[in-house]
This record gives structure tokens, sequence and C-alpha cells, in this order.
């Protein structure tokens, strides 16, 4: 059987070998130096009517302190042009409810966001859903609690069955360890509550620890992937590894154990993946430097149809001329596809911390 990660036999790209997708853009769709929210983290994107709407949350002090709250831009023109400033929930000032992260998706012709409610750092209270409002872009109508405190960092997906199933993780909470999950819609009914199947049992005795396991999915048909960040964890036998794999055959209610280990050197942090219109598989991961080292994210491709990834590309390392040798870290990406362009979404952080979101475009036929 074939797993989804790197093709056996082949040989992973040094960096130094990887070259740009050809035609590919970058540009800077909101920049932080222009803003007075100094921290911007975790880009959601997506397409709605040949709009692209771009995401983030914004916290007026460090990660989940002070004020957090969710914003966002869209372009009418392919990224080149960026919308003035909306706000989807959540307010200066307010220092007992944070907002964090959003993941927006279209639904029946709606635009909508999952978003979590956390009272604090690791406190998350609720899995919310939102709906952009009709006319004005600002503060988005709470439709309801669709789960008890999961983060969601990656849209949900529409599967054959008629349910949607979303990639969600809980954080450490007393002697309660972090752990991924899904959540499963009731069918197209998605206010009601979501159901949850756990990958594994975080509470047994052998059940891997990890710090942040943000998970991403890929679905085709009742094929399920679910890669989850590894924060030098262990699972079993397994040693520490670059991420997590785990496979389900019934469109999410079971899972594969023990999980498999990529064989991509994929760094700690959160990775994004989808199927592209053509039918090939990508994942977007920083290659491993070091511990917490961003400063290249990558994009891996499979051949239409297929499981195993073959190529790689570079998409953001260290400095980038377009935007006058501004650089530092690059990660946390989100994508989407319209008209056959991939546009990837991430955090530029630069090296005295100011943060901006960033878009790559990338003709999909030239990669």
């Amino acid at each position: 059987m074939k797993l989804p990660v790197w093709k056996e036999g082949l040989p992973y790209p040094q960096p130094s070998e990887m070259s740009y997708p050809s035609g590919m853009t970058r540009l800077i769709a909101h920049d932080g130096r222009l803003d007075l929210l100094p921290f911007l983290h975790d880009c959601t994107i997506t397409s709605h009517y040949g709009r692209l709407y771009l995401g983030w949350y914004n916290s007026t002090d460090a990660e989940i302190c002070g004020s957090s709250l969710i914003r966002g831009r869209y372009s009418e023109d392919g990224g080149e042009n960026w919308s003035e400033v909306f706000n989807v929930v959540g307010e200066i000032g307010s220092a007992e409810e944070h907002f964090v992260p959003a993941s927006f998706f279209v639904h029946e012709g709606k635009l909508y966001s999952l978003i979590t409610e956390m009272g604090g750092k690791n406190l998350s209270i609720s899995l919310d859903l939102f709906q952009a409002p009709e006319s004005s872009l600002n503060d988005w109508e709470r439709v309801s609690v669709i789960s008890g405190g999961f983060l969601s960092n990656s849209p949900p997906i529409l599967m054959d069955t008629g349910d949607y199933i979303a990639g969600v993780w809980m954080p450490l909470k007393g002697d309660t360890p972090a752990f991924p999950a899904v959540l499963i819609s009731q069918g197209l009914n998605i206010s009601k509550p979501w159901r949850c199947s756990f990958l594994y049992d975080p509470l047994a005795p052998d059940a891997v620890k990890i710090r942040c396991p943000e998970i991403t999915l890929v679905v085709r048909g009742s094929a399920v992937t679910a890669y989850v960040r590894n924060d030098e964890g262990k699972f079993g036998d397994l040693t520490s590894g670059p991420s997590f794999v785990f496979t389900s055959e019934d469109y999410g209610k079971s899972w594969s154990n023990p999980a498999r280990i990529t064989t991509m050197p994929v760094g700690n942090s959160k990775m994004f993946a989808g199927i592209l219109s053509d039918g090939r598989r990508y994942i977007i991961y920083n290659n491993d430097r070091g511990y917490f080292k961003r400063d290249l994210l990558c994009i891996a491709l499979t051949e239409p149809g297929e499981v195993e990834y073959t190529k790689a590309y570079k998409l953001f390392e260290d400095s980038v001329t377009e935007f006058d040798g501004r650089g530092g870290y690059w990660f946390y990406p989100c994508a989407c596809e319209q008209e056959g362009v991939l546009y990837i979404a991430c955090t530029l952080q630069e090296q005295d911390g100011v943060r901006s979101a960033v878009i790559a475009r990338i003709p999909v036929d030239s990669m």
C-alpha cells in the first residue's frame, strides 16, 4: 500500500537544488509596518464569487495577549489590490475573550468561518460558526457553537457523503495532553453540533505527546489523510520525526494506528494540504532547518491521482526581492485555488518582529 509521503527510493532534493515555480509572483496583502496592531498570525484564504478573502488574527501584544481579534481583506483582481481591513469579530480593549484562529470557507453560496473563542493561552472555550453579513463585512454573525474548545487551522472540506470534515486540535488542559481530532458535520446543516472522531486515544500510556498538534486534511472519496505537526514527540516505538500521518478509509470515522511518519524534512510548524484541480495532491510546509527555524517555506506535489510526493519547490526563503529585501521567517500557510491559480497565504515575520500577511500566486500548470 502506497502511503501519502515522499516516494520511496526517490531522493528528496536539497534546498539548494529546489527551484521556484515558474510564473510565481509574490505580494504583501497586509503590511504589518503600517498597522497599529503588532502581532499577526495564522492566515486563512478562500475564493468566493471571484473574490479572494484573506483573514488572520491580530493581538495587541504577543500571541493571545492583550486583545485578540479576527480581521481580513478581500481582493477582486487576483491579489493585486486589497480592500480596507474589515473586522470579523473581537475588539481592542477586551482582554477577557480572545478569538483565534479563523478558517474561512464557502457553504451554499455564503461565506462562513470556524473561529475558536478563548479565555487565554490554552484556555479554549468553544469552536463557533460565524457567517459574513450580506452588506458590510464587519461584525460577522455568530451562528452557533458547533463543538467544545477545539482549534481549527484549516477550512472544513465537503465530502461526497454530504458531510463536512474539519481537522481540529485541543490544547493542553490540566492533566489532559494536547491532541488532534476531526469534526464531522451533520450533513449540510452546519449549524448543528459536529461529531468528534479521535485519531487516537490521547490518554493511552503510549500515546504521542504533541505540544501543538495542528492538523491538515486531504480528502479523496472515503479516504482521508491527516498530517499532524510533530513537536519532537514520540508515538509507541516510533522516534520523533518531521510529522505524523494518519489515514482513514471510512470518511474519518476510524483511523490507522500506529501513526506513520513522513520521510520529508518537515519542520516544527503548521502544514497545509489539499488537491489541485488537475488531481495532484500538494502539501505546504517549512523545510526543516532546526527547531523553530522557519526561513524556508516549500510545496511538494504528487502526480495526478497519486498519493506519493515526487516534486518539491521553494516558495519563500530568507529575504525577497519583491519586498525590497524584507524577509525572515515564512510560516503557517493556507491556500485556495481560483481560475487555475493557487494562492498561498502565510505569515511573514521580519527580524525586528514585525509581522505581515503575504501571498504567493502560482499558475497550477507551471508546477
